[in-house]
């Protein structure tokens, strides 16, 4: 789906802490690098951490195109890794930044580039079932339902429905995701995201997981609305070379409900794949 122009070039908003091997972080659909905001001090150390927001979140561009497919975000990514010369990479994505870290691990391991060296998906899509909400999105209703909803509202019910502990969300939190999304362009680029966030080739994206060989771990929250813990049970069967954890007791962000464990079980894969 496009509007038959090539799509607007746009810089990346990204923020870059500390230097090292890489570790890139791609956040989830409506959300921005604010979702990484505990894994700076502890990644940093040791690491280049890299946030990006993606085209039409937090502080990147929002053209107001229809240039938003899954394929274009892993476009505009790999033009980044490209651009910094990023090798010895890690990836980590959360829920859609899941989904399009795999597109990006599949065409950099048939590229052969040995950019890639570990995989982290949180919470991946991976899976053509899609939340109501982002049904509801996709469909004629999802424009009307965005723009006369009120921004606060509408992130503190996300919030929720993505926590297991609802209690947990905190005022910053809300404050941070409604002004993303609901700042100028914020809601054309999530409803055009929202539409085209499942790729056309599916099917063989799916096929072709079984030829990542990097190492993977899947970590997923059990209580996930969202993405259920089937997909990440089909991934870890898919991925050769994975290792699936889960944690009690969390929603479908756990970098953001459960920091300190999330951040204790990446760095133990970190270590033992160093």
């Amino acid at each position: 789906m496009n509007n038959g122009q090539p799509p607007t070039s746009v810089t990346l908003y990204k923020e870059v802490y500390g230097s090292g091997d890489p570790i890139l972080c791609l956040h989830g659909m409506g959300a921005s690098v604010y979702s990484w905001r505990h894994f700076i001090a502890p990644f940093s150390q040791n690491n280049k951490l890299i946030l990006v927001d993606s085209r039409g979140c937090g502080k990147s561009p929002k053209p107001a195109d229809t240039h938003y497919a899954i394929e274009e975000h892993a476009d505009s990514i790999y033009k980044l890794i490209v651009q910094e010369d990023l090798t010895k990479l890690t990836l980590v994505g959360n829920s859609l930044g899941g989904a399009i870290a795999l597109l990006l691990a599949v065409r950099l391991n048939e590229e052969n580039s040995n950019r890639l060296s570990r995989l982290v998906l949180i919470d991946s899509g991976g899976d053509k079932n899609l939340p109501f909400h982002l049904r509801l999105l996709r469909s004629f209703l999802g424009r009307a339902v965005v723009h006369l909803a009120p921004a606060r509202l509408s992130a503190w019910v996300v919030l929720k429905f993505c926590y297991y502990d609802g209690s947990k969300t905190t005022r910053e939190q809300v404050d941070a995701y409604s002004a993303a999304i609901f700042s100028p362009g914020g809601r054309h680029a999530l409803v055009q995201t929202a539409r085209q966030c499942i790729p056309k080739n599916f099917d063989e994206i799916l096929d072709k997981l079984k030829t990542i060989t990097v190492p993977t771990y899947i970590l997923w929250g059990r209580q996930d609305r969202v993405i259920p813990l089937k997909v990440g049970e089909q991934l870890h069967r898919t991925i050769p070379n994975s290792t699936f954890e889960i944690i009690e007791e969390c929603g479908h962000i756990p970098q953001e409900e459960k920091p300190d464990e999330t951040i204790a079980r990446l760095s133990k894969f970190f270590a033992n794949t160093a």
